[in-house]
């Protein structure tokens, strides 16, 4: 997926000793005992971690229109002319009614009558957003609200966020068992178990010590609106000699 960023990789090799395995002498950081030679089974464990995060790829507007009239219907006329207005505007963006949703609501105070009415917009482009939200506040008088943007991710995005960082851990975990076993001469065979230990998901940056904004901007609430996730997974492959390849006479 694009925009995700690998995690490092962490491995051990808890291989247990049996009687007369053979040690074999690596760097001081890893710690590996491979069975002595007629054993089948020869297996390496690693322990990796995938981390992928990803934008908002939609964000929802709300705008508020309100009036207050002592004559019914001229309440009604006056909020639906603005409401006709922000749906045109909405539509010649490209945005399809079905991503738009409106609400009424009208209440008596003494002798006046008041409504308030809500048009919620679902966009997929942030530019869009911007450019419409700007435009009403531009034409509109100060009975329309134009809320600030919420940034938020649609559930099958966030699912496949989720597989795509297992896939991350599990192909990091194969690597790093690649290179290990590449430093005692041996080759990665097919995988003997795989499982996922642990997984977290977070908004925003990991250092929560920063600073929150009390009004922040649109490249803030996206960052601030950003999900990372991260997954640990512990995989054994087998262990096996490297083929030697004949190079072919000329």
């Amino acid at each position: 997926m694009a925009g995700y960023t690998p995690s490092r990789v962490f491995a051990s090799i808890p291989i247990p000793f049996k009687e007369n395995s053979r040690p074999v002498q690596m760097d001081e950081n890893l710690d590996m005992f491979l069975p002595g030679r007629g054993s089948t089974n020869r297996q390496i464990t690693v322990t990796a971690v995938g981390e992928v995060s990803l934008p908002p790829d939609r964000c929802r507007v709300t705008v508020k229109v309100s009036s207050q009239k002592d004559n019914v219907s001229d309440l009604k006329n006056s909020i639906q002319r603005r409401l006709e207005y922000i749906l045109q505007t909405m539509h010649n963006q490209g945005i399809k009614d079905t991503d738009m949703k409106v609400h009424k609501q009208m209440r008596r105070i003494d002798s006046f009558y008041e409504m308030t009415a809500e048009v919620v917009v679902v966009f997929l482009d942030f530019h869009k957003c911007q450019t419409a939200c700007n435009l009403l506040v531009e034409k509109l008088d100060e009975t329309v609200i134009v809320c600030p943007p919420e940034f938020y991710h649609a559930s099958s995005t966030l699912e496949n966020l989720r597989q795509q960082a297992s896939l991350l851990a599990i192909h990091n975990a194969k690597q790093k068992a690649q290179e290990m076993a590449r430093f005692v001469n041996l080759a990665v065979g097919r995988p003997v178990s795989i499982q996922e230990e642990e997984s977290k998901e977070w908004e925003g940056p990991s250092d929560s010590t920063a600073d929150v904004d009390a009004n922040p901007s649109i490249q803030q609430r996206i960052s601030q609106n950003t999900v990372t996730v991260a997954c640990r997974v512990s995989a054994s492959f087998e262990l096996k000699p490297k083929v030697k390849t004949k190079l072919a006479k000329s």
